[in-house]
């Protein structure tokens, strides 16, 4: 599940975690939108919630798995075009992030919820526009270093192109946005 305002203000809570950036974030501590994704929250925030809870940033070949399934669906419910039943994208006229828990109806083939749409979400990986060209096939885990780390899934804004389940973004690690969010993986220590 996309970590949640009420999951990251419990590590913040515990000072393991720093706070999102507040300006222009009118869902962090607000009560109504605990269960909202936590926004405004850089690529070091991510990985350090991920951490706190015992987990780890996926990478994006795990983000991709999770969100595809085995039988490389173009959207986590297949190869239908998206809708507002679906998704959170453009289409839907939200125009924000909504909860977490939402749209049971496009789950992945995993029971992932949200895996297109809503919020781009942080993974671990280091961002190059050419390394599946040449990554090893089994279990890739990005390139050794980078200026950009990747992104997956797209947001509330975008359009049925923009949040298959195959699309990529970057940013800088340090940058947060009103449409950066995050889920942890299993794994870790």
């Amino acid at each position: 599940v996309e970590v949640t305002n009420s999951m990251y203000q419990q590590c913040v809570r515990d000072g393991s975690c720093t706070q999102p950036v507040l300006t222009d974030n009118p869902f962090y501590g607000q009560w109504v939108y605990r269960d909202y994704p936590v926004i405004y929250v850089d690529w070091f925030q991510a990985n350090e919630y991920c951490e706190w809870a015992g987990r780890i940033l996926p990478t994006e070949a795990e983000w991709e798995k999770a969100a595809r399934g085995t039988d490389s669906r173009r959207y986590p419910w297949g190869n239908d075009l998206p809708n507002p039943r679906l998704a959170n994208f453009n289409e839907s006229l939200i125009g924000e992030a909504v909860p977490s828990f939402r749209y049971p109806l496009g789950a992945s083939p995993f029971g992932a919820l949200n895996m297109v749409g809503n919020v781009r979400e942080w993974v671990a990986d280091w961002y190059s526009p050419t390394y599946y060209q040449i990554s090893p096939y089994m279990n890739p885990t990005g390139p050794e270093s980078g200026t950009e780390r990747s992104l997956r899934s797209g947001a509330y804004d975008a359009d049925a192109n923009e949040i298959t389940t195959f699309r990529r973004y970057k940013h800088e690690p340090q940058s947060s946005g009103l449409s950066r969010g995050f889920r942890c993986a299993e794994g870790g220590e």
